[in-house]
């Protein structure tokens, strides 16, 4: 992403982080005495300019076809946010400091990696990192207290088949969505062997890095040169922040031994050779950075992992080895996820049905060549993190366009069904909590119809 379009980025998140959105408090005054105070709730107010941000935002690269439903739909969710907020703080919804904290430095993390490092960040921002994170503080306070109201009102709503079934029917017939083709497709992932002689090699460059940062050469330089993570590399090996159960074993567990501003020894994972600097604990929670040396593979190991691939491939055709034994047996401990079976899932419905448009690119051009049931031959690819490997493709069906139905579709209509009873919980509290709440919308000049519902004495 091009600079010019970072500080647009930056401008627009400091006002709009989240559909809760949240807003500088204030004192309780009466609106029309404050120039730019678009609307009161409770104490809580809103800006002109930050419902100018939302327009601006939402309307940013694309003509509106109904402008005036969409505005009107912003300033509606900006009051409920505010009434989420207000309530949130009579309730005493708890919300720890270090969730906060937490959650600023992973928008700051967001946005080094966006910026390139934290000097370019700063330039752009025109402050310093402490004087920025001192001013969204309040913001993502409110945010967060906001989302939490929300989770109280909506986390304890299920749905029974039966009313699952009765959405479905309550939907007009000439209304029923048509489903796009979607594949039900899984991946064997097999990594070649890695030598004892590259292990060696791999840990003992990692040594040399280690005393290096020791006598005082910067770790961030370091990982900048060296390191094989392409996710943290460019930061000078800085991670987003972690805790228990989100890395995987080994590098969890040197994490929780080091203390702040500390270098670890080499260790292994299942990626390779890391050393870590932990920048920073705050209970569960880690800030580290690491620079990782993966062994380098030798022809001899890519002639082994080929073998082994063209092996398996014709163990599955030839029906001898069912697909999700092969995938438990020999899938990368890394990739393929080998708890579902190596199914890759829908990102937006988290189904294992997947919509065809939607599949890696790679992985689309085969798939469209295949038939259900069918396996592919090996295939060499490489990883997101940059590693060569062996991948298989299995495709269990392939599910052509229609109109939505119960049988087919059931997973997704229950999703939907369960979101709009969450939405008709979250509509409820907001009529019985405005008629308790003080609501001003302090603007003649806004057209929508909604206003006078929110205008309460």
């Amino acid at each position: 992403m091009r600079l010019k379009q970072l500080l647009v980025w930056l401008v627009l998140a400091a006002c709009s982080w989240a559909q809760a959105q949240p807003a500088l408090q204030g004192p309780t005054l009466p609106p029309q005495r404050v120039d730019g105070i678009l609307a009161v709730v409770g104490d809580k107010i809103i800006m002109r300019s930050e419902f100018e941000t939302e327009k601006m935002q939402l309307a940013r690269g694309r003509e509106l076809p109904d402008s005036l439903v969409a505005y009107c739909a912003i300033l509606d969710q900006l009051i409920i946010d505010r009434l989420l907020l207000n309530q949130a703080e009579i309730d005493s919804i708890p919300l720890g400091d270090d969730r906060v904290e937490s959650e600023i430095d992973n928008r700051i993390r967001e946005y080094q990696r966006m910026a390139g490092s934290l000097v370019e960040l700063e330039r752009y921002l025109g402050k310093t990192i402490t004087e920025f994170k001192d001013e969204i503080r309040p913001k993502m306070r409110n945010s967060l207290l906001a989302q939490e109201m929300r989770s109280t009102i909506t986390d304890p709503i299920r749905i029974s088949p039966q009313e699952v079934k009765q959405f479905y029917e309550s939907i007009p017939e000439d209304s029923l969505p048509i489903i796009n083709t979607e594949v039900e497709v899984a991946q064997l992932i097999i990594e070649p062997p890695v030598s004892e002689v590259a292990r060696a090699y791999a840990k003992e460059q990692l040594e040399d890095l280690r005393a290096r940062v020791l006598r005082g050469e910067s770790f961030e330089r370091l990982a900048k040169a060296y390191s094989m993570d392409p996710g943290s590399k460019n930061n000078g090996g800085l991670l987003p922040e972690f805790g228990r159960g989100e890395m995987v074993g080994a590098f969890e567990r040197m994490a929780f031994k080091l203390k702040d501003d500390s270098l670890s020894p080499v260790f292994e994972s299942d990626y390779g050779f890391h050393i870590m600097k932990l920048i920073k604990r705050k209970g569960d929670r880690i800030i580290a950075a690491h620079i990782l040396i993966r062994p380098e593979y030798t022809s001899g190991d890519f002639i082994a992992a080929s073998a082994s691939a063209d092996s398996i491939f014709t163990e599955l055709s030839e029906g001898r080895l069912e697909w999700c034994t092969a995938v438990k047996a020999f899938t990368s401990e890394t990739y393929g996820d080998k708890a579902y079976c190596g199914y890759l899932s829908d990102e937006v419905t988290g189904l294992q049905k997947t919509a065809f448009d939607q599949l890696p690119s790679d992985i689309k051009q085969q798939v469209e060549k295949m038939e259900a049931g069918t396996y592919s031959a090996p295939k060499l690819t490489v990883t997101p993190d940059g590693r060569s490997v062996y991948r298989i493709l299995y495709v269990k069906s392939f599910i052509a366009p229609h109109e939505a139905n119960l049988i087919q579709d059931y997973s997704r209509i229950q999703m939907e069904a369960e979101e709009q009873k969450k939405q008709e919980a979250l509509d409820s509290w907001v009529q019985k909590y405005k008629s308790r709440t003080y609501i001003r919308v302090n603007d003649p000049g806004i057209d929508c119809p909604s206003v006078e519902t929110w205008n309460r004495p």
